[in-house]
């Protein structure tokens, strides 16, 4: 009996002299890019009406990710195609407006052609009878000179000279009445021209009115259409995962659709020791407190379980300075973040605010059945924190030393 309780003894110091304990503080998280994820949402209520990728489909910045109808129904139909039809009506009588004005304006432009042609020819008969007249007016003139001159001689009588003077006034009638319709003529002729400015000005002023018109109408054609559908675009390059819509499926604003996960542009492609995942845990004040940088931690993967594919290994690298509330989680993670840590955490509150712990994995990758497993985005994990090493003894000795110390 004196052998066993010695040897007992024996064994048991030598435990405490050689043993350690280790200080663990246990966490959940999940693996997230390093340089973040975008969640992927309409910014209105609709109907997913074309879906253009796939899930880990590679896509650039600006390409078309999700089409989402926004037509509201009415007992006539859809709202928005109505307004098409009543749009599309009213274009097609503005067109046919302006077609029948630019016939009208024409037609009256011949008729001023036409007009001002026939009376720029009457303008130059008229100039020629004129001249004509003065010429036998002038000739009259000199007529009745020399009748006047023989009179006074005694060759002509008074009833010829009286008759000389009777042309000399027919002739002057004439000048006068031709001289009357040429200014008529001039006038109507620039009446003529200046009912061709007006005409042009209003033809220019009509069709200006018009195209102005036409414009409204496309703008409300536009802006019917972009009630009619929108677009879900890329606003960077990289993955599209997590796709969580289907089409014909009724959608919020703000409903998370799809997750894009930007390339990582600072990852080396030859850097066997890069990543682009990081694991992000979350951990409770109680925890946090003695998490540091550099740490180590050890990971299990609900994936990959760790009694058949080990553990996971990374070091702390960031711990952040104020914890997060439950609506500040990432929106397209905070439900499994969330879900993970009340299965895996005991006396969990899902009130309490967490603490965000990036840790930078060791491995990007996991041996699986004799293969090489990438780790994906998403992955949910339960982590322990080794925060603290030492010797049984001096857990043990370690509250008299306290003592010691005081």
């Amino acid at each position: 009996i004196c052998f066993v309780s010695l040897m007992l003894s024996g064994i048991l110091i030598a435990f405490v002299v050689v043993g350690s304990y280790t200080k663990k503080a246990r966490v959940t998280g999940l693996l997230l890019p390093k340089s973040g994820s975008v969640s992927l949402a309409s910014n209105t209520n609709g109907m997913i009406k074309k879906i253009y990728v796939k899930e880990g489909q590679q896509i650039t910045v600006g390409e078309k990710i999700f089409e989402i109808s926004l037509e509201k129904q009415t007992s006539d139909g859809e709202l928005s195609t109505l307004i098409a039809q009543q749009l599309a009506m009213r274009r097609q009588s503005l067109e046919s407006e302006m077609h029948l004005r630019v016939s009208q304006a024409r037609e009256k432009s011949y008729s001023l052609e036409q007009r001002m042609t026939n009376t720029r020819k009457e303008l130059n008969q008229i100039e020629q009878e004129l001249r004509l007249a003065e010429r036998r007016h002038t000739l009259a003139q000199e007529s009745l000179q020399r009748f006047q001159t023989l009179q006074s001689s005694g060759y002509v009588s008074s009833a010829q000279v009286q008759q000389k003077q009777e042309e000399l006034i027919d002739s002057a009638t004439r000048v006068s009445n031709l001289q009357r319709n040429l200014l008529q003529s001039q006038a109507s002729l620039s009446s003529i021209e200046s009912s061709v400015t007006t005409l042009a000005l209003e033809s220019k002023t009509e069709r200006v009115q018009m195209e102005r018109s036409l414009a409204l109408l496309e703008q409300e054609t536009v802006e019917n259409d972009g009630r009619k559908k929108i677009f879900v675009h890329a606003n960077q390059t990289g993955t599209v995962t997590a796709i969580n819509a289907t089409i014909g499926q009724m959608i919020l604003a703000g409903q998370t659709l799809a997750t894009l996960i930007p390339h990582e542009i600072t990852t080396k492609p030859n850097d066997e020791n890069s990543s682009s995942l990081e694991a992000h845990l979350f951990a409770p004040s109680k925890t946090a407190g003695f998490v540091a940088p550099g740490q180590e931690v050890l990971i299990r993967l609900s994936a990959f379980p760790y009694q058949k594919f080990g553990l996971q290994k990374g070091i702390v690298t960031a711990i952040s300075e104020t914890p997060l509330a439950p609506n500040e989680l990432p929106p397209n993670f905070a439900s499994t973040i969330l879900s993970n840590a009340q299965q895996n955490i005991l006396g969990f509150n899902s009130s309490e605010a967490r603490y965000r712990i990036k840790v930078q994995l060791h491995e990007p990758t996991v041996q699986a059945f004799g293969k090489t497993q990438t780790l994906k985005s998403g992955m949910t994990l339960e982590a322990d924190i080794v925060q603290d090493k030492r010797s049984i003894w001096e857990w043990i000795a370690e509250p008299l030393l306290a003592v010691a110390k005081r």
